[in-house]
């Protein structure tokens, strides 16, 4: 029967007992006791009973991992100074048999879950056996008994113990004279273990995370998709000749510029306006006129020089009003001649009443020469877009003069996106990815992988998969593309069946034999190991990555997950402390810690740690109510204020 206790599981082993042969006759407790090897099977059925329970994983209630180890709790081992420790809930009544040189013989067995009997070096041996005596027992029970069994020099980091009981009598010499139940002939129980969890915390959720191979991402740059550069040209009064030298040196020095650097004129809108003098009939159609007229001379200037036939669009539109009253505000006016210009320009009259009245203005001339002037004029707008290629998230807005020097900074700017790295606005790059890939059709093996990493940033694993996975099939000479395919789905372990994780095992395997010293193969592939119960090779591929490649945070976290499941508490507790001083952001350690101080009875230590978790990564907070092992210190008053998001 497969009991599970703090950190490895256990199987109990008892002996078929042949005819029901007496044993002793005994007085324990105040009572009388016929012992024979049916009630001694009984007894030991209802230990099987009341330790298998591979479902609970049972937390302590107080913190004892840095006490003496023999002050274990019901359920739990520990290895120390060379010694298996270990005590069984409803352990068996000793006393009641161990009268008249009884003794009972516990040998204990370990071996790997049948799963994993290929992977292990020590797959099975024998640890010992223990001679509980009466003496012997009267010696260790107090406070209450433990099992004491030498190693060896044995590990049995994620290994299935098996304890073997025997009933005999012993001579005077205490040589076994009799064996009256002999667990090594008939076992009895199932001869397997059930499958296929092999730790009692399979149901609890730790914070490992994967590790990226280093992906071939070079930093891409964007630019503004287009921009729009104006050209100002002033007018004679009533008159719709303009300098064409000026607008075809703007064409030649300032269009041409920018089209070679790939902004391309893709139409031109020109408007047309008049002065405030005169009637706005009359002005109306100058307008219209002066917009032909540069109408006309681009058409020709374009199609004269390039062959090039752009859209154009043009209106008239009358009297510059709005013009009129920005240069009145920056022309040499005094205070209160500025006033009164603007206060009949914003008249609601006919604009040929409004001019009438500024011409009785004793400083109308002066409005002549500053300001009219200038309001004879046509706009053109040259709209640019980038043709070059696609790498282009939005335009620049506001229209700029064209021969000012920031339309220049406008066409010359180019933006970096790069791969996800701890302190980026990930979900802002990842809008610009989204619009560079999706909308602009950007579909390139650099971008997707790029885009991949924010979304394994943000815990997206299915988005993160789908995009390395078509990184790779646009990149099929780069294996490195399908090494992180397989980092992201190991992130999601949790999700797979056993027949798949050992499947991505199988591949970790040949991945590692061919590229041996790639780190990320071996943390990732120790995730696995720690999924499918193996975490003596879980730990040995972390720790092999923390000795030949430095402080690597992740590598230390992961490592201190199976410590944890072990029951290796200040090991692990160690582990997560230097993943936490080598990245104080990585959210999984915290967590872990948490967990840690949670399961040894620490509230306040496991709620600070929580906090910092929550804080770094939001979607921790759930685990307070679905994690088992929060279940007794979720009531503290701190842990309520997390739960409630304050």
């Amino acid at each position: 029967m497969l009991v599970r206790y703090g950190w490895v599981p256990l199987v109990l082993w008892v002996a078929a007992c042949g005819r029901a042969d007496l044993i002793n006759k005994t007085r324990y407790g105040g009572k009388k006791y016929v012992n024979t090897c049916a009630s001694f099977k009984k007894d030991v059925q209802a230990t099987l009973d009341a330790n298998n329970d591979p479902a609970t994983l049972r937390v302590s209630e107080y913190d004892n991992s840095q006490f003496h180890p023999t002050f274990v709790e019901p359920g739990q081992f520990i290895q120390a100074n060379d010694t298996l420790y270990f005590r069984l809930a409803n352990d068996l009544e000793y006393g009641k048999y161990l009268q008249q040189n009884v003794a009972i013989i516990v040998r204990v067995d370990y071996s790997v879950p049948p799963s994993l009997a290929n992977m292990e070096k020590d797959p099975q041996g024998s640890v010992g056996e223990l001679i509980i005596t009466e003496s012997y027992y009267k010696q260790n029970s107090q406070p209450f008994f433990v099992y004491k069994i030498p190693l060896g020099g044995k590990k049995l980091d994620g290994k299935q113990v098996s304890l073997y009981f025997s009933v005999v009598k012993l001579d005077k010499k205490g040589n076994i004279a009799k064996v009256y139940c002999d667990s090594r002939q008939k076992p009895f129980g199932p001869a397997d273990p059930p499958c296929c969890t092999s730790q009692p915390w399979a149901k609890v959720r730790t914070g490992l995370r994967a590790m990226l191979p280093d992906l071939p991402i070079r930093d891409e740059q964007y630019r503004y998709e287009g921009f729009t550069g104006t050209l100002d040209l002033i007018f004679p009064i009533m008159s719709t000749r303009f300098d064409k030298k000026e607008l075809a040196d703007a064409i030649l020095k300032y269009v041409a510029k920018y089209e070679q650097m790939g902004y391309m004129v893709q139409g031109i809108k020109v408007e047309g306006y008049a002065s405030p003098d005169g009637r706005i009939s009359l002005n109306q159609n100058l307008s219209q006129g002066r917009m032909e007229a540069v109408v006309k001379d681009l058409r020709e200037q374009f199609v004269k020089k390039s062959g090039r036939d752009i859209p154009m669009e043009g209106i008239g539109r009358g009297e510059d009003w709005e013009r009129f009253g920005i240069l009145v505000k920056t022309a040499d006016f005094t205070e209160e001649e500025r006033q009164q210009i603007l206060q009949i320009a914003a008249q609601p009259k006919h604009e040929d009443e409004r001019e009438k009245d500024l011409r009785k203005l004793p400083f109308w001339p002066k409005i002549r020469e500053k300001v009219l002037p200038f309001c004879r004029h046509a706009m053109v707008s040259f709209s640019f877009s980038y043709q070059p290629d696609k790498m282009y998230i939005e335009r620049y807005n506001a229209p700029l003069p064209l021969l000012a020097p920031e339309l220049y900074n406008v066409a010359t700017k180019t933006f970096i996106v790069s791969r996800f790295r701890p302190g980026m606005n990930a979900s802002q790059n990842l809008n610009i990815l989204n619009i560079l890939i999706d909308t602009r059709g950007n579909r390139t093996p650099n971008l997707l992988a790029m885009r991949s990493t924010y979304y394994f940033a943000l815990n997206d694993l299915k988005s993160a998969i789908r995009d390395i996975e078509a990184a790779a099939a646009l990149a099929q000479n780069n294996p490195v593309y399908s090494i992180a395919a397989l980092a992201y789905r190991t992130q999601g372990v949790q999700e797979l069946s056993r027949e798949e994780a050992m499947q991505m095992l199988e591949r970790y395997n040949d991945l590692i034999a061919r590229a041996p010293n790639d780190r990320s193969l071996y943390i990732n592939r120790a995730i696995i190991m720690d999924y499918i119960g193996w975490l003596s090779g879980a730990i040995a591929d972390n720790t092999k990555v923390i000795s030949e490649e430095g402080r690597l945070a992740v590598a230390y976290n992961n490592r201190g997950v199976s410590l944890m499941k072990v029951f290796r508490l200040l090991e692990a507790e160690a582990d997560f402390l230097q993943a936490i001083s080598i990245d104080e952001k990585l959210a999984e350690a915290h967590f872990n810690l948490a967990l840690l101080y949670a399961y040894k009875g620490y509230p306040d230590k496991a709620a600070q740690a929580f906090e910092r978790a929550v804080a770094l990564q939001p979607a921790f907070r759930e685990e307070l109510n679905t994690n088992p092992v929060f279940r007794i210190v979720k009531d503290n008053p701190r842990f309520a204020r997390i739960a409630g998001g304050s």
